[in-house]
């Protein structure tokens, strides 16, 4: 019987695998050290200036309305801890229409976020709750297609399936702002959708086209169901099923494609609306926004900003803040080992007495020995 070879588990002796790849350790001292200090400090504190000054030059209003629908009045009333600014509901259409002042032109463009707090979309469950080749719509999906990552959001009670199903699209935000800031005594300044998602993101989605020839016989027999969150606050869906008239197209909606590119942070600000060819003149404006969406179940906030942007993007003085921070304790520590270098000095050692140093020099010893 011939011999079986007994397979050695031992890595391969080479440097990679036994760990001897060559390194390079600096060696701090004063003539490397205190040039580094200073030029950190020198080119921090001015790149730092440079970004808190952009920031501050960025215009920015924010307005939390999470409480309008049930403590604004019926009428025009001044909202409390926040003057310049009223508010009313109209308890029969739902809408809360928020009065505040502008007191700076903002420069185009200008952007309309919606805010929220408190929503966790980066939770691993939530972050995954979607299907791709649903959303897609290049061929039909039925019930055991659905990737169980949509749970709980997959199907109905009777079988019907969820469109477009999982977490993230049921919770979308539904509260809606209309498309003009009107003014109070001046003209009204246009906002707009368009152009508010990435232009890559409309290569995730079907359009309403496609989804209506996969799908029709599944819609007329009302089998292809929204989720049940867009049935109690999206108003064209409060009958619970889809017609040819009110299904989404995904391709073109927009604030869909924005909201399903989830959030890293649970506090967070996605784009609603913009204006890029004007400026934002002062004045006093008005805003009608529809309430739908219920934030006070998860303990969040809901608030909407309008701004304008910078070279560094929004209005985030930090980043600026921490470099001369950075720049000022270099400058700080560079002077302090500069003054102790030049009164004080320490002796510096020979290097070659280094242990790793002495170790190359014994190993070169050794083998110029072997040679002779």
């Amino acid at each position: 019987m011939a011999d079986t070879a007994v397979k050695s588990n031992k890595p391969k002796n080479n440097a990679i695998r036994q760990q001897r790849l060559k390194a390079w350790q600096p060696i701090l001292t004063p003539k490397n050290v205190l040039p580094t200090l200073f030029f950190i400090g020198i080119s921090f504190i001015p790149i730092g200036i440079g970004l808190f000054i952009a920031a501050t030059k960025v215009h920015e209003f924010y307005f939390e309305y999470t409480e309008c629908f049930n403590k604004a009045p019926s009428v025009s009333t001044p909202v409390e801890g926040v003057p310049g600014v009223n508010w009313k509901f109209n308890n029969s259409t739902k809408v809360c229409t928020v009065e505040f002042e502008v007191k700076e032109t903002f420069k185009k463009p200008v952007f309309f976020y919606y805010r929220l707090t408190s929503f966790y979309q980066n939770h691993r469950s939530y972050v995954k709750s979607f299907d791709s080749n649903q959303l897609l719509g290049e061929k039909k999906v039925l019930i055991e297609d659905l990737t169980s990552n949509c749970d709980p959001v997959r199907k109905d009670d009777k079988g019907n399936i969820y469109f477009p199903c999982g977490l993230i699209a049921n919770s979308m935000f539904s509260d809606s702002f209309d498309s003009q800031l009107k003014g109070i005594g001046n003209n009204n300044y246009s906002l707009t959708s368009e152009g508010i998602a990435w232009p890559s993101d409309a290569d995730k989605y079907g359009s309403r086209e496609q989804f209506l020839k996969l799908y029709k016989d599944e819609i007329n027999n009302k089998k292809l169901v929204p989720p049940p969150d867009w049935v109690s606050q999206f108003p064209e869906y409060k009958d619970g099923y889809y017609t040819e008239e009110n299904f989404p197209d995904l391709k073109n909606w927009e604030h869909f494609q924005v909201w399903m590119r989830t959030a890293g942070l649970p506090n967070f600000r996605k784009l609603y609306s913009k204006n890029i060819n004007q400026d934002l003149p002062k004045g006093k404006y008005s805003i009608d926004i529809t309430h739908n969406y219920n934030v006070v179940r998860y303990g969040g906030t809901k608030s909407f900003v309008i701004t304008t942007s910078s070279i560094i993007g929004g209005k985030n003085p930090f980043l600026g803040i921490a470099y001369m921070f950075v720049g000022f304790i270099s400058l700080v520590f560079g002077v302090i080992f500069l003054i102790r270098h030049l009164y004080k000095p320490r002796k510096l050692g020979d290097h070659k007495y280094l242990s790793w140093n002495k170790a190359s020099a014994t190993t070169n010893t050794a083998d110029n020995g072997d040679n002779h």
